[in-house]
């Protein structure tokens, strides 16, 4: 149980600090495609790939729980829509957000099956 634990954490830790080095690297002039988007797509886009190969329980638990779960980010996209003026910006980005996440997942999944 400890080295699942282990796992959870280390994989957590290097996904957070990937976030943050791309969040610092991201440039803040785009309005909808903010760091935040960048680092979720690409989440999506690797949890895509990690779910359609077939990993065991303990790579699961450091690239999909841990690192994917670290480098992904609800609550501060939730954080960003809310700072958007207006309910229509709010929405837009938060639909650019999972549409493009639900893109990035499915085309992870097709290059995952295409590399089978």
């Amino acid at each position: 149980m400890l080295e699942n634990y282990l796992l959870v954490m280390i994989g957590a830790g290097l996904g957070a600090l990937l976030r943050y080095l791309l969040l610092i690297w991201w440039p803040q002039r785009f309005d909808l495609f903010t760091g935040v988007w960048a680092v979720n797509i690409l989440g999506s886009f690797l949890l895509g790939i990690l779910s359609s190969i077939g990993q065991g329980s303990h790579a699961v638990l450091l690239t999909q729980t841990g690192f994917l779960g670290g480098l992904t980010t609800f609550s501060t996209m939730m954080t960003q829509a809310k700072q958007r003026d207006g309910l229509f910006k709010q929405l837009l980005y938060l639909f650019v957000q999972v549409l493009a996440g639900a893109i990035a997942f499915f085309l992870g999944q097709v290059l995952a099956g295409a590399v089978r």
